[in-house]
């Protein structure tokens, strides 16, 4: 991903605030698939992602809104760690 830098120029640089947004969204969609799972079909699946969000029954509309919250927390500090750690990655290598 490109943006542009203060000069205009096109620079290498991941947008930090593109990746949290970005991860904070995809995260929560995972999040309601997977209680939109645990809730309305018999699945034999753990539904893990629940319990790493929320200690609330995993068909409860708590345990929806709450992990949804912190999964969307969680997914942006993990697209924003990921585009700082690119960014300052990216110094060190190489132009091809």
């Amino acid at each position: 991903m490109t943006e542009k830098c203060c000069n205009g120029c096109s620079c290498d640089k991941l947008g930090i605030v593109h990746c949290a947004v970005t991860g904070g969204v995809a995260l929560g969609i995972i999040y309601l698939a997977c209680w939109l799972g645990a809730a309305f079909t018999a699945m034999p699946v753990t539904h893990s992602l629940i319990t790493f969000f929320t200690t609330a029954p995993m068909t409860s509309t708590t345990a929806l809104a709450v992990g949804l919250c912190w999964s969307l927390i969680f997914g942006a500090w993990s697209g924003l760690v990921l585009a700082l750690v690119s960014n300052f990655v990216s110094r060190f290598t190489r132009p091809s």
